[in-house]
């Protein structure tokens, strides 16, 4: 009887079938894509988000006593320059408080200092006698009926209106839709140099380095009804345009 022996062939692993192959490798590329980014980025973390620009608080001054603010240089800028920034919402007015002699504004109604939203009102350098006859001069004018006493404003000729563009801007004030308070103030601008509170409860915190005063209405009384204003002056007209007013008006 012959023997015959039957080999019995051993089954092959599962994964190495070509389908399961092809998915291996096509896993392992992916895998070392998706780790090469991963690599970098924990090597050479990404640059921070630049931080927002142009708000209230972003002072600079300078070393020839002015400073920049909402993109503008108060000591050389004029009002051709801002008209440059805000164009067709930027209006130039004459303004007569309480039946004092004129005064030569320019006004952003709705402005937007970065995520801040508010007024911006600019003062430029005019001399008062032009500011008169300019007054004269002026083809319209309007009347705006406050709580104590009327304000009248009146619009510039064409030939006034071209002369103004070459004044520079004397001071700015930003009056913020938000009420402000003395510690959000003091977060931001950081602790003032000096601390005024007139009759009113009104209260000045002053920043002599920066050319900047805060005004905060006080929490209850008539004058609770304000709105917080921050005035912005070149720093070599601080004591002159900001303080020595705070002071002699404090003085008993």
């Amino acid at each position: 009887m012959t023997d015959v022996s039957v080999s019995k062939r051993a089954p092959s692993s599962w994964w190495r079938s070509p389908p399961m192959l092809a998915l291996l490798i096509t896993v392992l590329l992916l895998a070392a894509a998706l780790a090469w980014p991963l690599l970098r980025w924990r090597l050479s973390p990404p640059a921070a988000v630049p931080a927002e620009q142009g708000l209230p608080w972003q002072v600079r001054a300078d070393d020839g006593g002015g400073s920049t603010v909402f993109g503008l240089h108060l000591g050389t800028a004029t009002l051709a320059d801002v008209e440059q920034h805000w164009g067709q919402d930027l209006k130039v007015a004459l303004i007569s408080s309480q039946g004092q002699a004129p005064a030569l504004e320019a006004y952003v109604e709705s402005f937007q200092a970065a995520y801040v939203s508010g007024k911006l009102v600019l003062t430029l350098a005019a001399d008062p006698d032009w500011c008169r006859r300019a007054w004269d001069r002026s083809p319209r004018g309007a009347v705006d009926a406050g709580r104590d006493a009327a304000v009248r404003r009146r619009e510039l000729s064409a030939e006034d209106l071209d002369q103004a563009r070459r004044l520079p801007i004397a001071s700015l004030a930003f009056i913020p839709a938000a009420r402000l308070d003395e510690a959000t103030v003091v977060q931001r601008f950081g602790p003032p140099s000096e601390r005024h509170t007139d009759s009113d409860g009104v209260l000045q915190l002053l920043y002599a380095a920066r050319g900047v005063a805060v005004a905060l209405p006080p929490a209850e009384g008539d004058a609770a009804r304000a709105k917080s204003v921050i005035q912005y002056v070149p720093p070599r007209d601080f004591v002159r345009l900001l303080q020595a007013p705070l002071r002699a008006a404090s003085a008993p």
